[in-house]
């Protein structure tokens, strides 16, 4: 029987395999311009990573569709589960299934035009020229190998996962505190960055309740392998989250 572990390191590598082959049909994720957000962009501020089978991308709204040139560029064997074009927001996802020892995995990349929308109508995130203007090349590690991709600002990546604040979005939020702060302007440029500014307070408190949960240590933990998270670095990070609520 093969190790969940081994199935998420040949996730990695399929889609480490597809970033390499998107990069070299946009000029390195210049045309049109792809940001990386989600799990893997996690790598750009922390030294820390999480397995994810989701590889989400952003673009900004043109007078036509990015997400049309996405589709026709995709390698052939990643074939179209989603594909929606509503106004100022576009949503694309490719998937991919592989064998693994008789049975089967699936990778899957998201592309987002113009938004970044959530589970709620409340959950809207603007990808403007701004945005794209405080972008940045990183690379990160995927699969044993480094991956040059545009990864957002700091404070849009912080905001973006405040925003969604599901339990993973949760830890990775702890981990960014951690290890980078929280920036001083973050609810003025929440303002901007979000249709309704007021869900990162109402977020706020979700998230304080999670970490503050007894098991929020071995969740986190469990989900980047390694202790160095402690009790002691939980209170630190939550002292700094209630300055924003």
């Amino acid at each position: 029987m093969v190790k969940h572990s081994d199935i998420m390191k040949l996730r990695e590598e399929e889609i480490e395999k597809i970033l390499a082959y998107i990069s070299s049909h946009t000029g390195g994720f210049e045309n049109p311009k792809i940001v990386l957000i989600g799990g893997y962009a996690l790598r750009a501020f922390t030294a820390f990573s999480r397995y994810t089978r989701d590889c989400d991308f952003v673009l900004k709204k043109t007078d036509g569709w990015n997400l049309d040139k996405i589709q026709k560029l995709l390698p052939k064997d990643l074939s179209t589960e989603v594909f929606e074009k509503r106004g100022s927001y576009g949503f694309l996802r490719g998937i991919k299934l592989f064998k693994v020892d008789g049975g089967s995995a699936k990778i899957s990349m998201d592309f987002l035009e113009g938004e970044v929308r959530g589970r709620t109508e409340e959950q809207i995130f603007f990808i403007t020229e701004t945005f794209l203007q405080k972008t940045k090349k990183v690379k990160i590690p995927i699969a044993q190998k480094h991956v040059e991709v545009f990864v957002p600002d700091y404070a849009d990546y912080l905001l973006l996962k405040m925003m969604s604040a599901r339990p993973s979005d949760t830890r990775d939020i702890a981990t960014l505190v951690w290890k980078n702060g929280i920036p001083d302007d973050l609810k003025e440029k929440a303002k901007k960055a979000l249709a309704h500014p007021e869900i990162l307070e109402k977020n706020m408190q979700l998230i304080i309740d999670d970490i503050s949960d007894k098991r929020f240590l071995d969740s986190w933990k469990g989900t980047f392998v390694t202790t160095e998270f402690t009790e002691r670095t939980k209170e630190q990070v939550l002292r700094e989250l209630k300055k924003l609520s």
